[in-house]
């Protein structure tokens, strides 16, 4: 049919302007689907199960995944004082990769992962030693064991008022003992 032939629905009008197919099928935009809140370190992981469980091929439902497991964070982990959680996360970590449509090998990148299981690990093994926190990092500040150059020089120049105080204790404990030492060898 070439275009100076009238169009047999319309004839010698126009035809009805319509819009392209792509417009007329869009889908109107909807809000992205929050993550699921939780308290817990075990109601994390029911709900990661819970999710992984369901396997539905839907964005929506890998983006809510995605979302819920990387509300896992390093802070939560050292707030969790519930070592059989803990296990869990640990488990959960170790076989991310083990055949979920969706699971935590999507949700984490290899790095991110490592991470979190190094903190798993460190946490479950502070509360097996019974501690809350760790440790403070760097050597053991003995004053005890210090020279006599170098309590005086921090004495004079520390920054810290605390720790000054504790080295004036120190000096002053040390020239009692030197007195006491005195007294004993010309008694």
């Amino acid at each position: 049919m070439s275009w100076r032939q009238p169009d047999l629905f319309c004839g010698d009008k126009q035809p009805h302007r319509t819009l392209r197919p792509e417009r007329i099928h869009r889908q109107p935009p909807r809000s992205a689907p929050a993550s699921f809140a939780w308290e817990s370190m075990g109601a994390w992981v029911r709900l990661m199960h819970r999710l992984f469980a369901l396997e539905a091929p839907s964005s929506d439902h890998y983006r809510r995944t995605r979302d819920t497991a990387r509300e896992l964070t390093v802070a939560r982990i050292r707030i969790c004082r519930h070592d059989d959680d803990l296990a869990r996360v640990e488990q959960m970590l170790v076989e991310a990769r083990s055949g979920w449509l969706y699971g935590l090998d999507r949700a984490f990148t290899r790095a991110e992962r490592g991470e979190l299981l190094v903190e798993v690990r460190n946490r479950r093994r502070l509360l097996e030693l019974g501690r809350a926190f760790p440790k403070p990092k760097g050597a053991r500040f003995d004053l005890a064991r210090l020279a006599q150059q170098a309590l005086d020089r921090l004495t004079q120049s520390h920054p810290d008022a605390g720790l000054v105080d504790r080295l004036w204790a120190e000096r002053l404990r040390r020239t009692q003992l030197s007195c006491n030492d005195i007294g004993t060898t010309d008694g």
